[in-house]
């Protein structure tokens, strides 16, 4: 194979030799991605022929003209927690317990999918292969298809919405629980477990203080997930401020919809503030 050289005399990096099998194989790849584009265009039969532009710019500026009627009751038989700001205040909530119950069965479960806690013997090697299927699995399963689900078993509100949202994050959680795990230094673990501790020592004693830190990053960054998607879960039944939104929208009503998607945009900024100032703290 010929050598390529620059004008020092120095040999030319690999990556910037050019030579025909280079040239043919990211031509190949560009071709192939243009080819699977055209394909799903194909597939998809995109149709924007009944688009009506002035309708939609009507509706957005709709809900740019906020109606603040939906932050008082209505009558009095309604409560504040009826109102816009209750349900927001209720979404928010919605998240944090979801994401608690979540944390009380991934937590465990993270040590029993970490390889390097479970190696030893063929049990606990088959412990560790079950605990990671269950999170793939878990995982795997969308958030609404969960709330659906639940909403079944629990019925309308926020009950369906906690438990599946934390359903979710249980999967969620223990992944990266138990990546954060396998990631520790292994040298504290070895040297106390060469004094002839037993294997609750080790992880209590080197372990557990090499987790807290991503531990609680990786917890609020699902909570600031949580309060994100616990809005959209009112579009089957989740409870909190999305059954609300959805209910406006149904209506037509767009300014009160509008004010409802900047509460839910307003919270949400203000959670990835506060979280990525917590997480910036934790580094």
């Amino acid at each position: 194979m010929a050598e390529y050289f620059t004008a020092r005399g120095l040999p030319v990096p690999r990556e910037l030799e050019r030579n025909i099998l280079t040239d043919w194989r990211r031509l190949g790849a560009i071709a192939a991605v243009l080819l699977v584009l055209f394909v799903g265009l194909r597939i998809t039969s995109i149709d924007t022929s009944r688009a009506n532009p002035e309708y939609a710019g009507s509706v957005l500026v709709q809900l740019l003209q906020w109606d603040f009627t939906i932050m008082s009751p209505q009558n009095e038989f309604e409560t504040f927690w009826e109102t816009a700001g209750g349900q927001m205040i209720v979404t928010i909530f919605l998240g944090i317990i979801a994401t608690a119950f979540s944390i009380v069965v991934a937590l465990p479960l993270s040590f029993l999918g970490a390889r390097n806690i479970m190696t030893g013997n063929p049990i606990t090697a088959a412990i560790y292969a079950v605990a990671r299927v269950v999170f793939t699995i878990v995982r795997s399963i969308d958030v609404l298809i969960v709330v659906i689900l639940a909403v079944i078993i629990f019925g309308l509100g926020n009950a369906a919405g906690v438990f599946g949202l934390a359903f979710h994050n249980i999967g969620v959680l223990g992944k990266l629980y138990s990546e954060a795990i396998e990631g520790i230094d292994p040298g504290p673990g070895e040297a106390i477990t060469a004094t002839g501790a037993n294997r609750f020592q080790v992880i209590w004693t080197a372990v557990l203080p090499q987790i807290v830190n991503p531990f609680i990053s990786f917890t609020i960054y699902r909570l600031d997930a949580n309060v994100r998607l616990a809005p959209i879960i009112g579009l089957v039944g989740g409870g909190g401020i999305g059954v609300l939104l959805f209910h406006t929208m149904n209506l037509l009503n767009y300014r009160q919809a509008g004010l409802i998607i900047f509460m839910i945009i307003l919270t949400v900024a203000v959670m990835d503030f506060i979280s990525a100032q917590i997480r910036r703290r934790l580094i």
